[in-house]
């Protein structure tokens, strides 16, 4: 559990299927059972920015529907705020290592 991301809902309605099915192919029963048994109604791979932003864009689409819902990272509670800096990092870090590799291959031409 310690690399899920997820969200969930309080209730079932159209437009909470309508949002989740536009995300994953996945039955209107399985996802009334979900939000019935207290599972994420989406979960993914807390270490992929996609997966992130696929629950910060659940998350916006379903608050502007009206629907009360709650964001996990690793169990807990999280934030919109939380996420979007994990993603700055995730971007910083993957602007380093493509600094270090061209740095690399660099040195390698001049050598």
């Amino acid at each position: 559990m310690d690399r899920i991301i997820g969200i969930k809902a309080d209730k079932f309605t159209a437009a909470v299927a309508k949002v989740i099915r536009a995300y994953e192919d996945v039955s209107m029963s399985e996802i009334k059972r979900r939000i019935a048994d207290g599972d994420y109604i989406y979960s993914g791979d807390l270490y992929r920015a996609a997966e992130i932003k696929k629950v910060l864009k659940i998350n916006d689409e379903l608050t502007k529907a009206g629907i009360n819902c709650v964001m996990y990272e690793r169990g807990n509670e999280t934030d919109v705020e939380y996420l979007n800096n994990r993603l700055a990092s995730y971007k910083q870090t993957e602007e380093w290592t493509e600094y270090v590799m061209d740095m690399e291959a660099q040195a390698e031409e001049n050598s």
